[in-house]
């Protein structure tokens, strides 16, 4: 078995180091987003977006599920809502046969941009 030279062994290393912290770090700052929103079925509302699978009509999954009022409905790229819901509703949404995916919405969080960034050219 051939093992690397020190002096290269070194920078190898450290670059493997870099490279892992942020996939150490990324368990904490999910478990401190999911504290920040605390789940439905602990008897809290919120808002949340509800992603269908494909063909599926937004509306009709809503009336079945007994979601009153969406805040947006989603047609183009995807189809699905966001709304308000409680616990009841969401526990309903997730047993549905037309839903993919209910997420409860927040804000995002992505690497800064630099001020007057305005994309590729």
């Amino acid at each position: 078995m051939r093992t690397l030279p020190l002096p290269l062994l070194r920078p190898v290393l450290a670059a493997a180091l870099l490279l892992a912290a942020p996939v150490a770090l990324a368990p904490a700052a999910y478990a401190a987003q999911q504290a920040a929103y605390p789940s439905p079925e602990e008897g809290e509302g919120g808002p949340y977006i509800v992603t269908l699978a494909p063909g599926a009509d937004p509306e009709q999954v809503m009336r079945e599920t007994g979601v009153v009022e969406a805040r947006y409905v989603y047609a183009s790229a995807v189809s699905g809502f966001a709304a308000d819901l409680d616990g009841g509703q969401v526990a309903a949404l997730r047993a549905h046969p037309d839903v993919t995916g209910v997420e409860r919405d927040g804000e995002g969080v992505g690497a800064p941009v630099e001020g007057g960034a305005t994309g590729p050219r």
